[in-house]
Protein backbone atom coordinates (compact mmCIF):
# COMPACT_ATOMS: atom_id res chain seq x y z
CA UNK A 1 0.00 0.00 0.00
CA UNK A 2 1.59 3.60 -0.87
CA UNK A 3 1.96 5.91 2.07
CA UNK A 4 2.89 9.22 3.32
CA UNK A 5 4.84 10.07 6.59
CA UNK A 6 3.35 12.51 9.34
CA UNK A 7 5.98 13.86 11.96
CA UNK A 8 4.29 15.23 15.16
CA UNK A 9 5.89 18.49 13.31
CA UNK A 10 4.37 18.41 10.17
CA UNK A 11 1.54 21.34 10.19
CA UNK A 12 -0.56 18.49 8.89
CA UNK A 13 -0.40 16.47 11.81
CA UNK A 14 -3.70 16.08 13.66
CA UNK A 15 -3.78 18.56 16.05
CA UNK A 16 -5.99 16.60 18.62
CA UNK A 17 -2.98 13.85 19.13
CA UNK A 18 -0.57 16.60 19.71
CA UNK A 19 -2.66 18.34 22.65
CA UNK A 20 -3.61 15.06 23.90
CA UNK A 21 -0.52 12.98 23.51
CA UNK A 22 2.04 16.31 23.45
CA UNK A 23 6.28 14.47 23.59
CA UNK A 24 4.54 10.81 23.32
CA UNK A 25 2.47 11.38 19.56
CA UNK A 26 4.28 9.29 17.48
CA UNK A 27 4.78 9.28 13.99
CA UNK A 28 2.34 8.20 11.70
CA UNK A 29 1.95 6.55 8.40
CA UNK A 30 -1.54 7.26 6.21
CA UNK A 31 -3.02 6.29 2.85
CA UNK A 32 -6.33 8.32 1.79
CA UNK A 33 -8.09 11.59 3.03
CA UNK A 34 -6.41 12.82 5.82
CA UNK A 35 -8.96 15.56 5.92
CA UNK A 36 -11.99 13.02 7.54
CA UNK A 37 -10.14 13.92 10.66
CA UNK A 38 -11.50 17.27 10.70
CA UNK A 39 -14.73 15.62 10.71
CA UNK A 40 -16.44 14.76 13.84
CA UNK A 41 -14.80 11.59 14.62
CA UNK A 42 -16.08 8.74 16.56
CA UNK A 43 -13.60 6.21 17.83
CA UNK A 44 -14.54 2.58 18.45
CA UNK A 45 -12.75 0.13 20.84
CA UNK A 46 -13.89 -3.11 22.55
CA UNK A 47 -13.45 -6.21 23.85
CA UNK A 48 -12.90 -9.61 22.44
CA UNK A 49 -15.32 -11.29 24.08
CA UNK A 50 -18.33 -9.17 25.61
CA UNK A 51 -21.65 -11.02 26.67
CA UNK A 52 -24.85 -10.87 24.29
CA UNK A 53 -26.73 -8.82 26.05
CA UNK A 54 -23.65 -6.16 26.28
CA UNK A 55 -23.35 -6.65 22.61
CA UNK A 56 -27.65 -6.22 22.21
CA UNK A 57 -27.23 -2.42 24.20
CA UNK A 58 -24.49 -1.39 22.01
CA UNK A 59 -26.46 -2.36 18.94
CA UNK A 60 -29.57 -0.17 20.00
CA UNK A 61 -27.06 2.84 20.81
CA UNK A 62 -25.92 2.53 17.25
CA UNK A 63 -29.17 2.68 15.57
CA UNK A 64 -29.34 6.15 17.10
CA UNK A 65 -25.50 7.06 16.29
CA UNK A 66 -25.90 5.81 12.86
CA UNK A 67 -28.08 9.30 12.17
CA UNK A 68 -25.49 11.30 13.06
CA UNK A 69 -22.97 12.35 10.00
CA UNK A 70 -19.35 11.48 11.68
CA UNK A 71 -16.35 9.51 10.87
CA UNK A 72 -15.99 6.29 12.29
CA UNK A 73 -11.99 5.30 13.60
CA UNK A 74 -11.06 2.01 14.68
CA UNK A 75 -8.80 -0.57 14.44
CA UNK A 76 -12.09 -3.06 13.99
CA UNK A 77 -11.00 -6.35 15.01
CA UNK A 78 -13.07 -7.51 17.89
CA UNK A 79 -16.37 -8.80 17.01
CA UNK A 80 -18.65 -5.59 17.74
CA UNK A 81 -16.10 -3.39 16.10
CA UNK A 82 -16.36 -5.06 13.17
CA UNK A 83 -20.40 -4.88 12.96
CA UNK A 84 -19.60 -0.89 13.93
CA UNK A 85 -17.12 -1.08 11.02
CA UNK A 86 -20.00 -2.64 8.27
CA UNK A 87 -22.51 0.26 9.84
CA UNK A 88 -19.57 2.81 8.88
CA UNK A 89 -20.08 1.81 4.72
CA UNK A 90 -23.76 0.18 4.92
CA UNK A 91 -24.87 2.53 2.14
CA UNK A 92 -28.95 1.71 2.13
CA UNK A 93 -29.23 3.53 5.57
CA UNK A 94 -26.73 6.13 4.49
CA UNK A 95 -27.87 6.73 0.91
CA UNK A 96 -26.07 10.26 1.69
CA UNK A 97 -22.88 8.86 1.94
CA UNK A 98 -22.37 11.15 4.94
CA UNK A 99 -20.50 8.61 7.49
CA UNK A 100 -16.72 7.96 6.64
CA UNK A 101 -14.52 5.18 7.88
CA UNK A 102 -10.83 5.64 9.06
CA UNK A 103 -8.92 2.08 9.57
CA UNK A 104 -6.10 2.00 11.79
CA UNK A 105 -3.75 -1.46 11.24
CA UNK A 106 -0.55 -2.40 13.68
CA UNK A 107 0.76 -3.98 10.76
CA UNK A 108 3.38 -1.60 8.73
CA UNK A 109 1.74 0.09 5.37
CA UNK A 110 4.51 -1.35 2.64
CA UNK A 111 2.72 -4.64 4.22
CA UNK A 112 -0.53 -3.90 4.44
CA UNK A 113 -3.53 -4.27 1.75
CA UNK A 114 -7.20 -4.02 1.06
CA UNK A 115 -7.71 -7.86 0.62
CA UNK A 116 -5.23 -8.54 4.06
CA UNK A 117 -6.94 -5.86 5.94
CA UNK A 118 -10.89 -7.62 5.38
CA UNK A 119 -9.54 -11.42 5.89
CA UNK A 120 -7.77 -9.97 9.16
CA UNK A 121 -11.36 -9.69 10.69
CA UNK A 122 -13.53 -12.08 8.10
CA UNK A 123 -11.21 -15.11 7.29
CA UNK A 124 -9.35 -16.01 4.42
CA UNK A 125 -11.44 -19.22 4.76
CA UNK A 126 -14.76 -20.49 6.64
CA UNK A 127 -18.39 -19.42 7.48
CA UNK A 128 -17.26 -15.54 8.27
CA UNK A 129 -16.03 -15.24 4.62
CA UNK A 130 -18.73 -13.65 3.41
CA UNK A 131 -18.78 -10.13 3.89
CA UNK A 132 -21.97 -8.19 2.71
CA UNK A 133 -20.47 -4.45 2.53
CA UNK A 134 -17.30 -5.61 0.36
CA UNK A 135 -18.76 -4.14 -2.97
CA UNK A 136 -18.87 -0.52 -1.18
CA UNK A 137 -15.87 -1.33 0.66
CA UNK A 138 -13.43 -1.89 -2.61
CA UNK A 139 -14.98 1.03 -4.16
CA UNK A 140 -13.95 3.26 -1.22
CA UNK A 141 -10.88 1.98 -1.55
CA UNK A 142 -10.88 2.57 -5.32
CA UNK A 143 -11.99 5.79 -5.13
CA UNK A 144 -9.86 6.65 -2.36
CA UNK A 145 -12.47 7.37 0.41
CA UNK A 146 -10.97 5.18 3.05
CA UNK A 147 -8.39 6.98 4.81
CA UNK A 148 -5.69 4.05 6.46
CA UNK A 149 -3.63 5.09 9.46
CA UNK A 150 -0.29 2.89 10.79
CA UNK A 151 1.94 3.58 13.26
CA UNK A 152 4.56 0.85 12.60
CA UNK A 153 7.54 1.10 10.82
CA UNK A 154 5.85 0.61 7.42
CA UNK A 155 8.05 -2.20 6.09
CA UNK A 156 6.99 -4.34 9.44
CA UNK A 157 4.59 -7.31 8.70
CA UNK A 158 4.18 -8.76 12.03
CA UNK A 159 1.78 -6.87 14.45
CA UNK A 160 3.06 -6.69 18.24
CA UNK A 161 1.55 -6.22 21.27
CA UNK A 162 2.68 -2.95 21.48
CA UNK A 163 2.05 -1.76 18.48
CA UNK A 164 -1.61 -2.96 19.07
CA UNK A 165 -2.10 -0.96 22.06
CA UNK A 166 -0.77 1.95 20.94
CA UNK A 167 -2.56 1.57 17.97
CA UNK A 168 -6.11 1.75 20.11
CA UNK A 169 -4.91 4.90 21.87
CA UNK A 170 -4.33 6.55 18.76
CA UNK A 171 -7.95 5.55 17.73
CA UNK A 172 -8.90 7.72 20.95
CA UNK A 173 -6.43 10.50 20.59
CA UNK A 174 -7.74 10.90 16.94
CA UNK A 175 -11.60 11.04 18.32
CA UNK A 176 -14.12 13.23 19.70
CA UNK A 177 -15.59 10.89 21.67
CA UNK A 178 -15.22 7.09 22.16
CA UNK A 179 -17.74 4.23 21.91
CA UNK A 180 -16.54 1.40 24.02
CA UNK A 181 -19.19 -1.60 24.15
CA UNK A 182 -17.35 -3.32 26.42
CA UNK A 183 -14.37 -4.22 28.44
CA UNK A 184 -13.40 -5.91 31.65
CA UNK A 185 -10.54 -5.43 33.47
CA UNK A 186 -7.38 -7.43 32.34
CA UNK A 187 -8.29 -6.88 28.58
CA UNK A 188 -6.36 -4.93 26.48
CA UNK A 189 -9.54 -2.45 25.82
CA UNK A 190 -10.03 -1.99 29.14
CA UNK A 191 -6.17 -0.65 29.52
CA UNK A 192 -6.66 1.29 26.92
CA UNK A 193 -9.67 2.87 28.47
CA UNK A 194 -7.55 4.45 31.83
CA UNK A 195 -4.89 5.44 29.33
CA UNK A 196 -7.29 7.35 27.21
CA UNK A 197 -9.34 8.76 29.91
CA UNK A 198 -5.84 10.31 31.38
CA UNK A 199 -5.48 12.03 28.12
CA UNK A 200 -9.40 13.70 29.39
CA UNK A 201 -10.35 11.95 26.29
CA UNK A 202 -14.35 11.97 26.40
CA UNK A 203 -15.81 7.82 26.49
CA UNK A 204 -19.00 6.14 27.04
CA UNK A 205 -20.55 3.13 27.25
CA UNK A 206 -23.64 0.83 27.95
CA UNK A 207 -25.26 0.43 31.29
CA UNK A 208 -24.92 -3.32 31.66
CA UNK A 209 -23.32 -5.47 34.73
CA UNK A 210 -20.95 -6.76 32.34
CA UNK A 211 -19.51 -3.21 31.95
CA UNK A 212 -19.04 -1.83 35.72
CA UNK A 213 -15.59 -2.32 35.94
CA UNK A 214 -15.71 0.43 32.68
CA UNK A 215 -18.53 2.93 35.20
CA UNK A 216 -16.24 2.19 37.94
CA UNK A 217 -13.47 4.05 35.93
CA UNK A 218 -15.97 7.21 35.52
CA UNK A 219 -17.32 6.25 31.83
CA UNK A 220 -20.56 7.15 31.36
CA UNK A 221 -23.73 5.56 30.26
CA UNK A 222 -25.74 5.88 27.50
CA UNK A 223 -29.16 4.39 26.08
CA UNK A 224 -31.03 4.20 22.37
CA UNK A 225 -32.95 7.58 23.91
CA UNK A 226 -30.13 9.46 25.33
CA UNK A 227 -27.51 8.98 23.35
CA UNK A 228 -28.42 11.64 20.82
CA UNK A 229 -28.17 14.21 23.24
CA UNK A 230 -24.70 13.38 24.73
CA UNK A 231 -23.66 13.18 20.90
CA UNK A 232 -25.07 16.78 20.15
CA UNK A 233 -23.59 18.16 23.20
CA UNK A 234 -20.35 16.79 22.01
CA UNK A 235 -20.66 18.61 18.29
CA UNK A 236 -21.60 15.87 16.30
CA UNK A 237 -24.31 16.88 13.96
CA UNK A 238 -27.48 14.48 11.56
CA UNK A 239 -27.51 14.86 7.90
CA UNK A 240 -25.47 17.62 6.31
CA UNK A 241 -23.25 16.93 2.96
CA UNK A 242 -21.19 14.13 2.03
CA UNK A 243 -17.10 14.40 2.73
CA UNK A 244 -17.36 13.23 -0.81
CA UNK A 245 -17.70 14.08 -4.79
CA UNK A 246 -21.39 12.65 -5.72
CA UNK A 247 -21.07 8.71 -7.28
CA UNK A 248 -22.47 7.84 -10.45
CA UNK A 249 -25.47 5.12 -9.28
CA UNK A 250 -23.94 3.08 -11.92
CA UNK A 251 -20.66 3.02 -11.20
CA UNK A 252 -21.96 2.00 -7.70
CA UNK A 253 -23.65 -0.90 -8.22
CA UNK A 254 -20.98 -2.01 -10.70
CA UNK A 255 -19.75 -5.59 -8.78
CA UNK A 256 -16.63 -4.46 -7.29
CA UNK A 257 -12.85 -6.08 -7.80
CA UNK A 258 -10.49 -6.04 -4.62
CA UNK A 259 -8.04 -3.53 -5.18
CA UNK A 260 -5.39 -5.98 -4.81
CA UNK A 261 -6.32 -9.80 -5.49
CA UNK A 262 -9.08 -11.61 -7.49
CA UNK A 263 -12.40 -10.95 -7.57
CA UNK A 264 -14.19 -11.63 -3.98
CA UNK A 265 -15.61 -15.01 -3.64
CA UNK A 266 -19.61 -15.40 -3.05
CA UNK A 267 -20.79 -14.98 0.49
CA UNK A 268 -21.20 -18.26 2.56
CA UNK A 269 -22.41 -16.63 5.72
CA UNK A 270 -23.91 -13.13 6.75
CA UNK A 271 -23.62 -11.39 9.86
CA UNK A 272 -27.01 -9.68 11.39
CA UNK A 273 -26.92 -5.70 10.47
CA UNK A 274 -27.93 -2.73 13.31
Amino acid sequence: MEHQTLEPTNPAYPQKVKDRMARDAPTIYYDGPLQLLDRFCMGAISADVMPLGCMHEAWQLMFTIREYAMNYVGGWHAVMETEIFRLAIHRPTDPGNTRSLTMLTARGLERENWDDFLNDRFGYEGPFRGFPEKDEYYRRAREGEILVLSITEPSQKRMERKNIMLRNLLTCALSDVVFVPGAEKGTKTYTTCKRALALGIPMFTVNVEANNDLIDLGIPTYTRKTVGKFLDEMGAAKGGDSPFPPQDPMVVRESSSPANGPPPRPARYQLPLL
